[in-house]
């Protein structure tokens, strides 16, 4: 479980040297016929498209590459194990790690690849089983069996947003739970209840001569961003007072960085048209097993304005701990009954899915 950081772009002072290939190798290694199809098929060039070699690529073909159990493939690939082998970064950051789980859900949904959702639910196994203390708070890093390093807001912030899309995957409310958790740790470590926003730094960990807040969005989103984005979620999800909250007191706190640098605050401008763009919450109260146009519905509609929540009869205790409102749901003796609620009023419930109006 897990994923390391990353890997070294060069070997032997050559960077990308691992991964390219000229006509000349491929030909030697497959032969002339073979390897000159290889070159046509995959845009292997005497130019080349890397710093005049070729890495091998499908762009803009139409006709079908070597199958997958091709053993010319094999051929190929052995050939360039041989090469000197690239360096692995071989730690393991909880905060990277949660955002490869939010990743994998979303690519899990659009490709419909139950492999990507199982990959992202054995990632925040690891996290739970390895990266915790005996206090159950988050540790920073992981490697060769020792976790260390008191985990910072961005690892709370992320993991509660990947705990978030795992709930949204799955319906398990134990994912909403946990999310409330690191949540409420987050704000209980983090936040300057003083001037607003949240600390780099868990309040209890080793000061520093300043505490300094991060909400620049670069390459990776500030944990700060991802604090105002899981804070609107569960806002969402719950229908909780306390958590919107929270998430407008983050959201004013980042209005003057978003103010003077828009462009350096992508995932809190993401966070701030939640608020803007009010988002709908459908309650699906069911009797046995989900529908299958609700699964599929899930499975092809990233959550851009709406929030899912499912109630039965095995949850229904557990998502009200969650989500209170939920009390106010009857699961129904057999079926399912839909619950299409927008700004805090909720048209008639229906019994069929087809019968809401969700486009």
């Amino acid at each position: 479980g897990g994923f390391f950081c990353g890997q070294d772009a060069d070997s032997d002072g050559v960077e990308g040297k691992y991964y390219v290939f000229t006509p000349e190798e491929i030909t030697d290694v497959l032969g002339k016929q073979d390897g000159e199809e290889f070159c046509r098929l995959y845009g292997i060039t005497s130019s080349g498209n890397f710093e005049g070699s070729s890495i091998p690529n499908r762009i803009g073909q139409t006709e079908e590459g070597f199958g997958i159990e091709d053993e010319r493939l094999r051929r190929l690939y052995d050939y360039r194990r041989k090469r000197t082998a690239l360096h692995t970064d071989d730690k393991i950051l909880l905060a990277w790690n949660a955002w490869t789980i939010i990743a994998l859900v979303q690519a899990g949904h659009i490709l419909d690849q139950g492999r990507y959702q199982n990959l992202a639910m054995r990632t925040q196994q690891f996290i739970e089983s390895e990266m915790t203390d005996e206090n159950n708070r988050l540790y920073l890093r992981w490697r060769d069996g020792e976790a260390a390093h008191d985990g910072q807001l961005e690892d709370y912030a992320v993991y509660t947003l990947a705990l978030m899309e795992l709930y949204r995957m799955r319906f398990e409310v134990k994912y909403l739970a946990l999310a409330i958790k690191r949540a409420r740790q987050m704000l209980e470590l983090f936040e300057d209840k003083e001037n607003g926003g949240f600390f780099i730094n868990a309040s209890d960990s080793e000061q520093l001569i300043a505490r300094p807040k991060e909400t620049y969005d670069g390459a990776i989103p500030s944990g700060n961003s991802a604090a105002a984005a899981a804070l609107q979620a569960l806002a969402g999800i719950t229908g909780e007072n306390e958590w919107r909250e929270c998430a407008q007191r983050q959201l004013r706190f980042l209005a003057g960085e978003i103010w003077e640098y828009p462009s350096g605050s992508t995932l809190a401008l993401l966070a701030m048209m939640n608020v803007l763009y009010p988002h709908r919450t459908l309650v699906c109260a069911v009797s046995g097993k989900t529908s299958d146009k609700l699964t599929e519905y899930v499975r092809t509609h990233l959550p851009d304005d709406i929030f899912i929540v499912l109630k039965t009869e095995e949850n229904a205790d557990e998502l009200a701990e969650c989500a209170p409102f939920t009390k106010d749901y009857p699961v129904p003796k057999s079926g399912e009954v839909y619950y299409l609620c927008e700004n805090g009023v909720c048209k008639t419930p229906v019994e069929e899915f087809d019968m809401l109006c969700l486009d």
